[in-house]
């Protein structure tokens, strides 16, 4: 039963991803795996084909599904009437969440809230069910615009959410309340709580209680919640079966301890478990294990006992086929994937009496299986976090998520009683805390490997399953799928050093500059220029939880997708802020060699707050001017500029140019027409392949004698997409056009990528 439901599931799953990502790759999966069960397990022909009639069913819900979820707009609508349907986020001066217009669609809304005292006013108003009027526009939500990076587009379809309501005005006064259905006021009541619990609970500890107790660690202090991410520890701040197992088995003793029937009590459960599912908000874990529960209960009911492995494959499969976009949901790949590992290595655990040994081998099972999920979607994973679950598990499953509940409810009941409990949790959670903000910086926290290739995820799945079985019966029959295992994550740590091919990358940093070079084999890792934000003065009321920053949401994502440990050299080109913005957020979270300034501007980057930092690490900090050269990886790099003190910022920026790839580049920073000029006058014979384009294609810059000069055969723009400044600006594409030069702009094509083998490449574009 446990074998033929489990192995049914895997049916639906590859009839769902035939559907959503259909390719080569693919078939040949579902090809082998139809081989498995035919030449292997030997399924008769009835059982072979209620697979195949499994993975059509799965594949016609995953197509009736979207066919479902398609628009209805058609983007040029202004007026509209939106319902509430879900928590909505106040975070800073922007309201967000999803929406229901009054044709039924989902849309994702953005609102900007003028004034602080409008604020407190939606925190007062806002519920779900509350319908207003609203003016505004449609825009598609941006698909994924650097290489390995977020798809906001992909991520709301799968949602059933194609448009973004860009909200001018919502009229507040005219706001109608929904009829007080029972989902309505269930959700209306978790709102309420995430709320008391804000204004009652020390910032330190208010996140996790929110999130312990309602599922939303939206309200976690942005540094606490990294730590708990690089350590391996977040899962204890998702609402998981360990919750549910815990608030289930308390409800029940209780209820017995009163006088109340096991029926009973179990008709009480049934009850309660939908209505807990909606309060902790209906994540994938949340769903998983209280359906699960309910399962079991119900059966109870009847006299009756399904193993818990066939439970975990029922529930799998109908949340798969009433919702088969959840596949590509993370928290669902890893609740289930993880609770399976444990239910169905049991026997390997229980074989060891030592509680805390059987904690340790849980642990080690859990992080190594959530291995693969973890480096697809995140590149890196925790060894540390093995041994920090064996304390970390025990101690938020028996005293801070019991304590978070017991500290809530008397304060809600009697305050004075609450208060001192509420100062006790939170002065463990600061100790919790700070533990974990120490054990992130050590050597193992946290390991970069790369995000692996196809073949390599298929070899690590496969050497966990092999692990698994051959350790249930002994570990020595193991140790041939340990070392694989290990060798596996040894190829795929060195896997840059293995790489013949090198690239060039400019990366998409909205309205800044930010370019990755890559040599073969690891010979050289180099980044000119970290993008960054011109920020301005910006009151309190209206500071946003997390802020968004170049380096931290876009290039060191990218680095550990691409399996790079280190910077060899950053080389700033200039001290303006969309060039250097994100500097320290880099240098902080990142190893960096060198760093490069350019000779004549030292002065401008003294008081910057990143160059302590390097000083604090170590980190080499060089001044270069023009007639600076080295060779790496059989490319050639020579600094052409700046040759002394310029007036201009943007004239003293770093022009480096290269050999690699077969191709001569020109990356030229900032640097205007009067620069152009002077570096003409330097190198009269001075030509290049790829330019890339001073000053993000401002008129100011890319002369026509430049490219005259030059003479190259493409031209690379670094520019935001709908900038306020207009780049690039007509005259330099209509300069550039003249010229007959390819243009490659971040603004419309996302990131640029030059990837070659030794003397040749090809281009290709993010977004095609």
């Amino acid at each position: 039963m446990e074998r033929h439901l489990l192995l049914l599931a895997l049916s639906a799953t590859f009839g769902v991803a035939a559907h959503s990502s259909p390719s080569i790759t693919q078939l040949i999966i579902i090809t082998i795996f139809l081989c498995f069960l035919h030449f292997t397990l030997g399924l008769d022909v009835k059982a072979y084909s209620l697979h195949l009639v499994v993975m059509m069913i799965f594949f016609g819900a995953a197509s009736y599904s979207d066919h479902r979820s398609q628009t209805i707009y058609q983007g040029t609508e202004s007026r509209f009437a939106i319902t509430f349907t879900d928590q909505p986020k106040i975070d800073g001066h922007s309201l967000k969440g999803f929406i229901a217009s009054e044709k039924g669609e989902r849309l994702m809304l953005r609102y900007k809230i003028d004034s602080e005292q409008e604020k407190e006013n939606l925190g007062r108003l806002l519920q779900i069910g509350l319908s207003c009027p609203a003016e505004g526009s449609l825009s598609i939500p941006d698909t994924q615009r650097n290489e390995n990076g977020f798809d906001y587009q992909r991520y709301l379809k799968r949602k059933s959410t194609h448009w973004i309501l860009k909200a001018d005005s919502i009229t507040f006064q005219e706001c109608i309340e929904g009829g007080n259905s029972i989902v309505h006021s269930i959700r209306n009541l978790r709102m309420k709580g995430i709320a008391y619990i804000g204004r009652n609970f020390p910032k330190e500890s208010s996140g996790f209680v929110t999130a312990l107790i309602f599922g939303d660690q939206g309200y976690i202090d942005e540094d606490d919640l990294t730590n708990y991410q690089r350590l391996g520890l977040v899962h204890l701040l998702a609402i998981s079966g360990l919750h549910v197992s815990f608030l289930t088995g308390m409800l029940f003793y209780l209820g017995i301890r009163i006088g109340i029937t096991r029926e009973r009590m179990t008709i009480v459960l049934l009850i309660f478990l939908p209505v807990y599912m909606l309060l902790s908000g209906g994540s994938p874990s949340v769903v998983r294990s209280c359906l699960m529960a309910m399962l079991f209960f119900f059966l109870l009911l009847f006299k009756h006992r399904v193993s818990a492995a066939s439970t975990i494959g029922l529930v799998y499969i109908a949340l798969l086929l009433f919702q088969p976009n959840m596949l590509y949901d993370i928290g669902f790949q890893l609740s289930f994937a993880v609770t399976f590992s444990i239910l169905m290595s049991s026997g390997i655990f229980l074989r060891y009496p030592q509680k805390t040994l059987q904690l340790l081998i849980i642990s080690l099972i859990c992080q190594l299986t959530a291995l693969p999920i973890l480096l697809f979607h995140f590149y890196e994973a925790s060894f540390l976090g093995v041994f920090l679950n064996v304390v970390y598990v025990p101690l938020y499953s028996i005293l801070l998520l019991p304590f978070s509940l017991i500290a809530l409810t008397c304060h809600l009941l009697f305050p004075p009683l609450g208060e001192p409990l509420i100062s006790i949790l939170n002065f463990t959670f600061i100790l919790c805390n700070k533990a974990a903000d120490a054990a992130s910086n050590l050597p193992l926290a946290s390991i970069v490997f790369g995000k692996p290739h196809f073949f390599v995820m298929a070899l690590l799945v496969t050497s966990l399953l092999g692990l698994y079985l051959t350790w249930e019966g002994s570990f020595k029959k193991s140790k041939w799928w340990c070392g694989m295992l290990i060798v596996l994550l040894l190829f795929q740590y060195n896997i840059q050093k293995l790489s013949p091919f090198g690239e060039v990358q400019i990366i998409d940093v909205g309205q800044g500059d930010s370019i990755l070079i890559i040599l073969p084999f690891n010979r050289g890792n180099y980044l000119i220029d970290t993008g960054g934000q011109i920020t301005f003065p910006i009151e309190p009321w209206a500071q946003k939880r997390k802020k968004f920053n170049t380096a931290d949401d876009i290039i060191i994502p990218l680095l550990k997708s691409k399996g790079i440990h280190q910077l060899d050299k950053l080389i700033l080109t200039h001290a303006d802020a969309d060039h250097v913005g994100s500097a320290k957020e880099l240098i902080e979270h990142f190893k960096v060699e060198e760093i490069i300034i350019g000779g004549g501007s030292e002065e401008q980057y003294r008081d910057m707050d990143f160059v302590s930092i390097a000083r604090d690490k170590k980190v080499q900090l060089s001044v270069s001017k023009r007639g600076d050269s080295w060779v790496a990886g059989g490319a050639l790099f020579s600094v052409l500029h700046p040759h002394e003190e310029e007036e201009n910022k943007n004239d003293s920026s770093i022009v480096l140019y290269s050999e690699l790839g077969g191709l001569s580049w020109i990356f030229a920073g900032d640097l205007e027409e009067e620069g152009e000029g002077k570096l003409m006058n330097a190198f009269p014979r001075l030509r290049a392949d790829i330019l890339k384009v001073g000053h993000h294609g401002s008129k100011t810059s890319t002369s026509a004698p430049f490219l005259l000069q030059l003479q190259p055969k493409a031209a690379l723009i670094s520019a935001g997409k709908d900038n306020r400044y207009g780049h690039p600006h007509k005259s330099v594409l209509g300069n550039l056009e003249t010229n007959q030069i390819h243009v490659f702009r971040t603004d419309e094509d996302g990131s640029i990528i030059y990837k070659y083998y030794k003397r040749k490449g090809t281009f290709r574009k993010t977004i095609p």
